[in-house]
């Protein structure tokens, strides 16, 4: 296991952990497991699972309370926006968890300290391990400082808009990928969708999910008033 300088991470985090363990191995991305000498270790795979419910819990008692009034389906938006892949790689990406993240040489080799999804799943883990070292309230004081002050810019969900009028006119609608270019972590795709056996639009993006958002508007935007 790489030696990690923990007063710097800690130092980047703006937190302290009792058990360093947890700390490392939150930062233990799979593929160190890859190698011979680490088939035993563990990754902070676990962490992250554990994480991700920790996290939506804190997100939902701030909205809760920050918006009272709201009804649920604005608060299930705000909450799909701060727990999202996108918003928690940018949130990991201002933390420099990519420079501190244990991996094999392979995925560092293709990106592997850039890639949104590790990032990401680093932070979950993080927020998993820390709530295990600190406690609820601890982690959610950090969770706030991180994430929940950082202004969140809503979008429209096109896809959910074209599933409730496919639902209303009684449509089949389904998306295929045609094509994906570019290096493993600046990927791009390219997304059709089909109304029925008919495709209608098409959309690009850096993600699967996103791609189908830019099929959908599209979709939208020419034949649905």
């Amino acid at each position: 296991m790489p030696l990690l300088d923990y007063k710097a991470i800690q130092g980047y985090l703006g937190i302290r952990f009792k058990k360093r363990s947890l700390l490392n191995l939150a930062l233990t991305h799979s593929s160190y497991r890859h190698t011979p000498s680490n088939k035993k270790k563990k990754s902070n795979e676990t962490l992250e699972f554990l994480g991700d419910a920790v996290l939506e819990l804190i997100v939902r008692e701030f909205l809760y309370n920050k918006y009272p009034d709201a009804q649920e389906g604005k608060l299930s938006e705000l909450k799909k926006k701060y727990t999202c892949t996108e918003t928690l790689y940018k949130s990991g990406k201002r933390l420099h968890l990519g420079k501190f993240l244990i991996m094999d040489k392979g995925e560092e080799r293709t990106g592997g300290r850039n890639r949104p999804s590790n990032i990401a799943g680093c932070l979950e883990a993080i927020i998993g391990a820390l709530y295990l070292d600190r406690g609820l309230g601890y982690v959610g004081k950090f969770v706030k400082c991180i994430l929940l002050e950082t202004r969140i810019v809503m979008y429209k969900d096109y896809k959910s808009v074209l599933n409730r009028w496919a639902m209303q006119h009684r449509k089949s609608i389904s998306y295929r990928i045609q094509k994906e270019e570019g290096a493993p972590h600046k990927k791009k795709f390219h997304v059709s969708l089909y109304i029925g056996k008919k495709k209608v639009s098409q959309g690009s993006g850096t993600t699967k999910k996103k791609a189908e958002q830019e099929a959908a508007k599209d979709f939208l935007r020419t034949n649905v008033k």
